[in-house]
Protein backbone atom coordinates (compact mmCIF):
# COMPACT_ATOMS: atom_id res chain seq x y z
CA UNK A 1 0.00 0.00 0.00
CA UNK A 2 1.04 3.73 -0.87
CA UNK A 3 0.99 5.27 2.33
CA UNK A 4 1.86 8.66 1.04
CA UNK A 5 -0.55 8.66 -2.31
CA UNK A 6 -3.42 7.97 0.04
CA UNK A 7 -2.53 10.40 2.16
CA UNK A 8 -1.68 8.90 5.65
CA UNK A 9 0.86 9.42 8.09
CA UNK A 10 2.01 8.42 11.76
CA UNK A 11 1.85 11.16 14.47
CA UNK A 12 5.18 11.84 16.30
CA UNK A 13 4.49 8.75 18.63
CA UNK A 14 4.69 6.36 15.58
CA UNK A 15 0.47 5.88 15.61
CA UNK A 16 -1.39 6.03 12.61
CA UNK A 17 -3.12 8.90 11.61
CA UNK A 18 -6.80 8.97 12.14
CA UNK A 19 -7.25 9.11 8.41
CA UNK A 20 -6.01 5.31 8.23
CA UNK A 21 -7.61 4.46 11.20
CA UNK A 22 -11.12 5.53 9.46
CA UNK A 23 -10.17 3.68 6.18
CA UNK A 24 -9.68 0.43 8.46
CA UNK A 25 -12.79 0.63 10.48
CA UNK A 26 -14.21 1.38 7.72
CA UNK A 27 -13.05 -1.64 5.43
CA UNK A 28 -14.26 -4.19 8.76
CA UNK A 29 -17.64 -2.72 9.02
CA UNK A 30 -18.05 -4.00 5.66
CA UNK A 31 -17.17 -7.29 6.30
CA UNK A 32 -18.90 -7.78 9.26
CA UNK A 33 -22.04 -6.31 7.16
CA UNK A 34 -21.23 -8.93 4.52
CA UNK A 35 -21.25 -11.93 7.03
CA UNK A 36 -24.00 -10.28 8.97
CA UNK A 37 -26.12 -10.36 6.09
CA UNK A 38 -26.31 -13.97 5.87
CA UNK A 39 -29.08 -15.64 8.68
CA UNK A 40 -27.71 -17.97 11.30
CA UNK A 41 -31.16 -19.45 10.34
CA UNK A 42 -31.83 -20.76 7.04
CA UNK A 43 -35.67 -21.52 6.69
CA UNK A 44 -36.15 -24.65 4.25
CA UNK A 45 -39.66 -26.07 3.12
CA UNK A 46 -40.82 -29.99 3.86
CA UNK A 47 -43.44 -31.21 1.82
CA UNK A 48 -44.47 -35.22 2.30
CA UNK A 49 -46.86 -37.67 1.56
CA UNK A 50 -48.84 -39.90 4.36
CA UNK A 51 -47.22 -42.67 3.53
CA UNK A 52 -43.29 -41.38 3.23
CA UNK A 53 -42.73 -42.15 6.77
CA UNK A 54 -38.95 -43.68 6.60
CA UNK A 55 -38.35 -40.58 3.80
CA UNK A 56 -39.57 -37.94 6.24
CA UNK A 57 -36.96 -39.44 9.10
CA UNK A 58 -34.45 -39.19 6.75
CA UNK A 59 -35.27 -35.78 5.89
CA UNK A 60 -35.22 -34.57 9.64
CA UNK A 61 -32.07 -36.74 10.67
CA UNK A 62 -30.11 -35.25 7.92
CA UNK A 63 -31.02 -31.59 9.55
CA UNK A 64 -29.62 -32.77 12.81
CA UNK A 65 -26.56 -34.06 11.16
CA UNK A 66 -25.99 -30.73 9.51
CA UNK A 67 -26.61 -28.77 12.54
CA UNK A 68 -24.16 -30.80 14.67
CA UNK A 69 -21.82 -30.51 12.13
CA UNK A 70 -22.07 -26.90 11.20
CA UNK A 71 -21.92 -24.07 13.53
CA UNK A 72 -22.72 -21.10 11.12
CA UNK A 73 -25.87 -21.67 10.19
CA UNK A 74 -28.73 -24.27 10.83
CA UNK A 75 -31.53 -25.55 8.47
CA UNK A 76 -34.92 -24.68 10.18
CA UNK A 77 -37.61 -27.38 8.22
CA UNK A 78 -41.43 -26.30 7.98
CA UNK A 79 -42.71 -29.64 7.46
CA UNK A 80 -46.53 -30.35 6.28
CA UNK A 81 -48.39 -33.69 5.11
CA UNK A 82 -50.35 -34.31 2.60
CA UNK A 83 -52.35 -35.81 -0.28
CA UNK A 84 -49.95 -34.96 -3.41
CA UNK A 85 -53.01 -35.82 -5.42
CA UNK A 86 -55.14 -33.04 -4.35
CA UNK A 87 -54.39 -30.39 -6.07
CA UNK A 88 -56.10 -27.80 -3.65
CA UNK A 89 -54.12 -29.14 -1.25
CA UNK A 90 -50.69 -28.99 -3.35
CA UNK A 91 -51.36 -25.82 -3.81
CA UNK A 92 -52.30 -24.41 -0.39
CA UNK A 93 -49.24 -26.30 0.94
CA UNK A 94 -46.87 -24.29 -1.49
CA UNK A 95 -48.35 -20.71 -0.92
CA UNK A 96 -48.06 -21.35 3.28
CA UNK A 97 -44.40 -22.31 2.69
CA UNK A 98 -43.85 -19.29 0.31
CA UNK A 99 -45.61 -16.96 3.07
CA UNK A 100 -43.23 -18.16 5.59
CA UNK A 101 -40.75 -17.06 3.60
CA UNK A 102 -38.55 -20.35 3.34
CA UNK A 103 -35.54 -19.92 0.91
CA UNK A 104 -35.97 -23.56 -0.96
CA UNK A 105 -38.81 -26.44 -0.48
CA UNK A 106 -38.01 -30.11 -0.75
CA UNK A 107 -40.99 -32.69 -1.43
CA UNK A 108 -42.58 -34.96 -2.91
CA UNK A 109 -45.03 -34.61 -6.28
CA UNK A 110 -46.75 -37.33 -8.79
CA UNK A 111 -48.19 -36.56 -12.10
CA UNK A 112 -51.29 -35.04 -10.77
CA UNK A 113 -49.20 -32.64 -8.93
CA UNK A 114 -46.25 -31.76 -10.70
CA UNK A 115 -47.48 -29.45 -13.15
CA UNK A 116 -49.07 -26.87 -10.38
CA UNK A 117 -45.57 -26.69 -8.37
CA UNK A 118 -43.62 -26.79 -11.78
CA UNK A 119 -45.54 -23.54 -12.39
CA UNK A 120 -45.83 -22.02 -9.16
CA UNK A 121 -42.05 -22.28 -8.71
CA UNK A 122 -40.96 -20.97 -12.30
CA UNK A 123 -43.37 -18.29 -12.13
CA UNK A 124 -42.13 -17.21 -8.18
CA UNK A 125 -38.34 -18.46 -8.68
CA UNK A 126 -38.53 -20.66 -5.79
CA UNK A 127 -36.15 -23.99 -6.07
CA UNK A 128 -38.03 -27.41 -5.42
CA UNK A 129 -35.88 -30.26 -4.63
CA UNK A 130 -36.92 -33.82 -5.24
CA UNK A 131 -36.75 -37.07 -5.26
CA UNK A 132 -39.48 -37.96 -7.17
CA UNK A 133 -39.25 -38.99 -10.89
CA UNK A 134 -37.72 -36.84 -13.36
CA UNK A 135 -40.50 -33.80 -14.57
CA UNK A 136 -40.47 -32.76 -18.32
CA UNK A 137 -41.27 -29.41 -19.56
CA UNK A 138 -40.29 -26.19 -17.81
CA UNK A 139 -38.67 -27.56 -15.03
CA UNK A 140 -36.02 -24.52 -14.31
CA UNK A 141 -36.54 -24.28 -10.84
CA UNK A 142 -36.33 -27.80 -10.01
CA UNK A 143 -33.79 -29.94 -8.54
CA UNK A 144 -34.41 -33.36 -9.26
CA UNK A 145 -32.02 -36.22 -6.94
CA UNK A 146 -33.94 -39.31 -9.20
CA UNK A 147 -31.69 -39.77 -12.22
CA UNK A 148 -33.05 -41.39 -15.63
CA UNK A 149 -33.35 -44.73 -15.52
CA UNK A 150 -33.96 -44.84 -19.56
CA UNK A 151 -30.29 -45.78 -20.79
CA UNK A 152 -29.67 -48.24 -18.17
CA UNK A 153 -32.99 -50.01 -18.86
CA UNK A 154 -32.53 -49.60 -22.61
CA UNK A 155 -28.90 -51.21 -22.27
CA UNK A 156 -29.73 -53.89 -19.94
CA UNK A 157 -32.75 -55.02 -22.92
CA UNK A 158 -29.85 -55.40 -25.09
CA UNK A 159 -27.60 -57.00 -22.89
CA UNK A 160 -30.22 -59.92 -22.39
CA UNK A 161 -30.62 -59.88 -26.64
CA UNK A 162 -34.18 -59.60 -25.74
CA UNK A 163 -35.40 -59.45 -29.40
CA UNK A 164 -39.42 -59.36 -28.30
CA UNK A 165 -40.61 -58.20 -24.87
CA UNK A 166 -43.91 -56.90 -22.96
CA UNK A 167 -44.19 -53.96 -21.45
CA UNK A 168 -46.54 -52.94 -18.62
CA UNK A 169 -46.78 -49.85 -17.41
CA UNK A 170 -48.66 -47.00 -15.11
CA UNK A 171 -48.19 -43.64 -15.68
CA UNK A 172 -47.75 -42.42 -11.93
CA UNK A 173 -44.42 -41.43 -12.91
CA UNK A 174 -45.59 -40.04 -16.66
CA UNK A 175 -44.63 -41.52 -20.00
CA UNK A 176 -40.99 -40.42 -20.89
CA UNK A 177 -39.30 -43.80 -20.38
CA UNK A 178 -41.90 -45.60 -22.00
CA UNK A 179 -42.05 -42.87 -25.04
CA UNK A 180 -38.13 -43.37 -25.65
CA UNK A 181 -38.60 -47.12 -25.03
CA UNK A 182 -40.78 -47.60 -28.04
CA UNK A 183 -38.52 -45.26 -30.04
CA UNK A 184 -35.44 -46.94 -29.25
CA UNK A 185 -37.92 -50.71 -30.61
CA UNK A 186 -38.49 -49.25 -33.34
CA UNK A 187 -35.07 -48.46 -34.23
CA UNK A 188 -33.56 -51.97 -33.13
CA UNK A 189 -36.85 -53.64 -34.52
CA UNK A 190 -37.54 -55.26 -31.20
CA UNK A 191 -41.26 -56.33 -31.25
CA UNK A 192 -42.64 -54.62 -28.31
CA UNK A 193 -46.13 -54.83 -26.81
CA UNK A 194 -46.80 -52.06 -23.99
CA UNK A 195 -49.66 -52.60 -21.67
CA UNK A 196 -51.24 -50.06 -18.91
CA UNK A 197 -51.77 -51.80 -16.07
CA UNK A 198 -52.59 -48.92 -13.79
CA UNK A 199 -56.31 -49.31 -13.26
CA UNK A 200 -55.89 -53.35 -13.04
CA UNK A 201 -57.23 -55.11 -9.80
CA UNK A 202 -55.37 -58.07 -7.97
CA UNK A 203 -57.60 -60.65 -10.41
CA UNK A 204 -56.84 -58.59 -13.66
CA UNK A 205 -52.84 -58.86 -12.75
CA UNK A 206 -53.14 -62.42 -12.91
CA UNK A 207 -55.31 -62.84 -16.12
CA UNK A 208 -52.77 -61.12 -17.51
CA UNK A 209 -50.47 -63.13 -16.41
CA UNK A 210 -51.79 -66.16 -17.97
CA UNK A 211 -52.69 -64.99 -20.93
CA UNK A 212 -49.13 -63.42 -21.72
CA UNK A 213 -47.91 -67.42 -21.18
CA UNK A 214 -50.55 -68.60 -22.96
CA UNK A 215 -48.60 -66.21 -26.20
CA UNK A 216 -45.09 -67.68 -24.61
CA UNK A 217 -44.49 -63.54 -24.05
CA UNK A 218 -42.19 -64.45 -20.87
CA UNK A 219 -39.94 -61.49 -21.50
CA UNK A 220 -41.31 -58.71 -19.34
CA UNK A 221 -40.49 -55.33 -17.63
CA UNK A 222 -42.14 -53.88 -15.23
CA UNK A 223 -42.42 -50.01 -15.45
CA UNK A 224 -44.23 -49.26 -12.06
CA UNK A 225 -44.24 -47.51 -8.67
CA UNK A 226 -42.96 -49.68 -5.50
CA UNK A 227 -46.92 -50.78 -4.55
CA UNK A 228 -47.74 -51.51 -8.15
CA UNK A 229 -44.72 -53.38 -8.59
CA UNK A 230 -45.54 -55.67 -5.03
CA UNK A 231 -48.61 -56.00 -5.91
CA UNK A 232 -48.15 -57.46 -9.52
CA UNK A 233 -44.92 -59.54 -8.32
CA UNK A 234 -47.07 -61.07 -5.75
CA UNK A 235 -49.77 -62.44 -8.52
CA UNK A 236 -47.02 -63.71 -10.69
CA UNK A 237 -46.19 -66.46 -7.84
CA UNK A 238 -50.05 -67.26 -7.10
CA UNK A 239 -50.23 -68.03 -10.97
CA UNK A 240 -46.97 -69.65 -10.87
CA UNK A 241 -45.27 -67.11 -13.59
CA UNK A 242 -42.54 -67.36 -10.85
CA UNK A 243 -40.56 -70.12 -12.75
CA UNK A 244 -37.63 -70.83 -15.00
CA UNK A 245 -38.45 -69.43 -18.49
CA UNK A 246 -40.11 -66.17 -17.09
CA UNK A 247 -37.67 -63.30 -17.11
CA UNK A 248 -38.51 -59.68 -15.21
CA UNK A 249 -36.66 -56.53 -15.71
CA UNK A 250 -37.88 -53.56 -12.94
CA UNK A 251 -37.05 -50.73 -13.75
CA UNK A 252 -37.09 -49.19 -10.92
CA UNK A 253 -34.20 -47.76 -8.52
CA UNK A 254 -34.33 -49.20 -5.53
CA UNK A 255 -34.16 -53.50 -6.31
CA UNK A 256 -33.66 -54.22 -2.63
CA UNK A 257 -36.92 -52.36 -1.84
CA UNK A 258 -38.91 -54.77 -3.25
CA UNK A 259 -40.01 -57.98 -1.74
CA UNK A 260 -38.90 -60.82 -3.55
CA UNK A 261 -38.48 -63.68 -1.01
CA UNK A 262 -40.92 -65.23 -2.81
CA UNK A 263 -39.99 -65.58 -6.13
CA UNK A 264 -36.77 -66.39 -4.85
CA UNK A 265 -36.85 -70.28 -5.68
CA UNK A 266 -38.91 -70.30 -8.25
CA UNK A 267 -36.69 -70.19 -10.97
CA UNK A 268 -37.61 -67.17 -13.12
CA UNK A 269 -34.48 -64.43 -13.79
CA UNK A 270 -35.76 -60.97 -11.88
CA UNK A 271 -33.56 -58.12 -12.90
CA UNK A 272 -33.19 -54.78 -11.98
CA UNK A 273 -31.34 -51.48 -10.28
CA UNK A 274 -30.42 -50.46 -7.51
CA UNK A 275 -28.38 -46.45 -6.96
CA UNK A 276 -27.55 -47.64 -2.91
CA UNK A 277 -24.69 -49.88 -2.58
CA UNK A 278 -24.62 -51.54 0.81
CA UNK A 279 -20.94 -52.28 0.33
CA UNK A 280 -19.92 -47.89 -0.23
CA UNK A 281 -18.41 -46.82 2.70
CA UNK A 282 -20.15 -43.76 2.88
CA UNK A 283 -23.28 -46.15 3.19
CA UNK A 284 -22.04 -48.56 5.53
CA UNK A 285 -21.10 -45.49 7.39
CA UNK A 286 -24.87 -44.25 7.72
CA UNK A 287 -26.24 -47.43 8.12
CA UNK A 288 -24.74 -48.07 11.09
CA UNK A 289 -25.49 -44.84 12.51
CA UNK A 290 -29.49 -44.56 11.00
CA UNK A 291 -30.29 -48.13 12.79
CA UNK A 292 -28.99 -46.86 16.54
CA UNK A 293 -31.62 -44.13 16.50
CA UNK A 294 -35.38 -44.10 18.42
CA UNK A 295 -37.96 -46.08 15.70
CA UNK A 296 -40.10 -43.99 17.78
CA UNK A 297 -38.77 -40.85 16.59
CA UNK A 298 -37.35 -41.77 13.55
CA UNK A 299 -39.91 -44.20 12.15
CA UNK A 300 -38.07 -46.49 9.71
CA UNK A 301 -34.82 -46.55 10.87
CA UNK A 302 -34.90 -50.28 12.65
CA UNK A 303 -34.67 -51.70 8.77
CA UNK A 304 -32.29 -52.95 7.34
CA UNK A 305 -33.94 -51.64 3.48
CA UNK A 306 -33.29 -47.96 3.48
CA UNK A 307 -35.26 -47.29 0.55
CA UNK A 308 -33.45 -45.70 -2.27
CA UNK A 309 -36.43 -42.38 -1.90
CA UNK A 310 -35.18 -41.74 1.42
CA UNK A 311 -31.71 -42.43 0.28
CA UNK A 312 -32.26 -39.41 -1.92
CA UNK A 313 -34.36 -37.67 0.48
CA UNK A 314 -30.87 -37.51 2.83
CA UNK A 315 -28.81 -36.61 -0.29
CA UNK A 316 -31.02 -33.68 -1.08
CA UNK A 317 -30.23 -31.99 2.72
CA UNK A 318 -26.62 -32.67 1.41
CA UNK A 319 -27.45 -30.32 -1.33
CA UNK A 320 -28.91 -28.08 0.29
CA UNK A 321 -26.23 -27.88 3.43
CA UNK A 322 -23.63 -27.51 0.45
CA UNK A 323 -25.68 -24.72 -1.88
CA UNK A 324 -25.67 -22.83 1.30
CA UNK A 325 -22.40 -23.09 2.58
CA UNK A 326 -21.10 -21.86 -0.87
CA UNK A 327 -23.29 -18.93 -0.56
CA UNK A 328 -22.18 -17.90 2.78
CA UNK A 329 -18.62 -18.17 1.82
CA UNK A 330 -19.15 -16.01 -1.34
CA UNK A 331 -20.67 -13.34 1.27
CA UNK A 332 -24.27 -13.75 -0.56
CA UNK A 333 -26.66 -11.20 1.11
CA UNK A 334 -29.24 -13.68 1.98
CA UNK A 335 -32.73 -12.62 3.49
CA UNK A 336 -36.46 -12.89 2.77
CA UNK A 337 -38.77 -10.01 3.88
CA UNK A 338 -41.26 -10.54 6.80
CA UNK A 339 -43.94 -10.33 4.31
CA UNK A 340 -42.68 -13.12 1.80
CA UNK A 341 -45.59 -12.30 -0.73
CA UNK A 342 -48.55 -13.72 -2.29
CA UNK A 343 -48.04 -16.70 -4.10
CA UNK A 344 -51.55 -16.54 -5.87
CA UNK A 345 -50.67 -12.61 -7.07
CA UNK A 346 -51.89 -11.96 -10.91
CA UNK A 347 -48.99 -11.06 -12.73
CA UNK A 348 -46.80 -13.38 -9.85
CA UNK A 349 -43.72 -11.40 -8.13
CA UNK A 350 -40.83 -13.59 -8.90
CA UNK A 351 -38.55 -13.91 -5.69
CA UNK A 352 -35.01 -11.87 -7.04
CA UNK A 353 -32.59 -14.05 -5.32
CA UNK A 354 -34.42 -17.17 -6.58
CA UNK A 355 -32.10 -17.18 -9.58
CA UNK A 356 -28.75 -17.05 -7.67
CA UNK A 357 -29.97 -19.83 -5.01
CA UNK A 358 -31.55 -22.19 -8.00
CA UNK A 359 -27.42 -21.63 -9.73
CA UNK A 360 -26.11 -22.54 -5.93
CA UNK A 361 -28.25 -25.53 -5.61
CA UNK A 362 -27.24 -26.52 -9.37
CA UNK A 363 -23.37 -26.01 -9.23
CA UNK A 364 -23.19 -28.49 -5.88
CA UNK A 365 -21.04 -31.50 -6.43
CA UNK A 366 -20.45 -34.26 -3.31
CA UNK A 367 -20.80 -37.30 -2.50
CA UNK A 368 -23.65 -38.86 -0.73
CA UNK A 369 -25.61 -42.15 -0.30
CA UNK A 370 -26.31 -42.11 -3.68
CA UNK A 371 -22.72 -41.95 -4.91
CA UNK A 372 -21.24 -38.83 -6.83
CA UNK A 373 -24.36 -36.01 -6.78
CA UNK A 374 -23.74 -33.58 -9.65
CA UNK A 375 -26.44 -31.42 -11.95
CA UNK A 376 -26.56 -30.62 -15.01
CA UNK A 377 -28.12 -26.98 -16.10
CA UNK A 378 -31.21 -28.48 -16.36
CA UNK A 379 -31.36 -29.56 -12.63
CA UNK A 380 -30.92 -33.02 -13.60
CA UNK A 381 -28.47 -35.88 -12.22
CA UNK A 382 -25.55 -36.12 -13.89
CA UNK A 383 -22.59 -38.56 -13.77
CA UNK A 384 -24.37 -40.70 -11.43
CA UNK A 385 -23.98 -44.64 -11.06
CA UNK A 386 -26.34 -47.21 -10.92
CA UNK A 387 -26.09 -50.72 -9.84
CA UNK A 388 -27.36 -54.03 -12.05
CA UNK A 389 -28.79 -56.31 -9.67
CA UNK A 390 -30.34 -60.14 -10.20
CA UNK A 391 -31.91 -62.79 -7.99
CA UNK A 392 -29.97 -65.46 -7.34
CA UNK A 393 -31.03 -68.66 -4.51
CA UNK A 394 -29.25 -66.86 -1.66
CA UNK A 395 -31.43 -63.33 -2.41
CA UNK A 396 -30.60 -60.03 -4.84
CA UNK A 397 -27.05 -59.69 -5.75
CA UNK A 398 -25.05 -57.50 -8.15
CA UNK A 399 -25.01 -58.68 -11.99
CA UNK A 400 -21.76 -61.34 -13.19
CA UNK A 401 -19.13 -59.90 -15.45
CA UNK A 402 -20.23 -60.58 -19.41
CA UNK A 403 -18.76 -61.67 -22.42
CA UNK A 404 -16.42 -59.35 -23.54
CA UNK A 405 -14.88 -58.19 -20.63
CA UNK A 406 -17.61 -55.46 -19.87
CA UNK A 407 -19.00 -55.33 -16.82
CA UNK A 408 -22.84 -54.30 -16.21
CA UNK A 409 -22.38 -54.35 -12.89
CA UNK A 410 -22.64 -50.33 -12.71
CA UNK A 411 -23.69 -47.87 -15.59
CA UNK A 412 -22.46 -44.58 -15.70
CA UNK A 413 -23.92 -42.42 -17.77
CA UNK A 414 -23.19 -38.48 -18.44
CA UNK A 415 -26.34 -36.61 -18.57
CA UNK A 416 -26.19 -33.77 -21.77
CA UNK A 417 -25.48 -30.19 -20.65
Amino acid sequence: MNMRRMGTRRDPNGTLAPSLWILILVSCGCIGVALAAFPNNVQIGGLFTRQADQENSAFRFAIVLHDTANANFRLIPHVETLETANSFAVTNAFCSQFSRGVFAIFGFYDKKSVNTLTSFCGALHVSFITPSFPAEGNTSFILQLRPSITIALLDLIAHYKWRQFVYLYDTDRGLGVLAKVIQEASQRRWQMTARCVENMNDEEYRALLEDLDSRKQHNIVLDCEPERLDAIMSQAVSVGKHVRGFHYILAHLGFTDIDLEKFQYGGANVSGFQIVDYEDAAVSRFMKQWNQQDEREYPGSESRILKFTSALTYDSILVISEAFKNLRKDRFELFRKDNAGDCLANPPVPWPQGYDIQQALKNVKTHGLTKTIQFNDLGQRTNYTLGVMELRTNGPQKAIPIASNRLVTLWQKQSPS
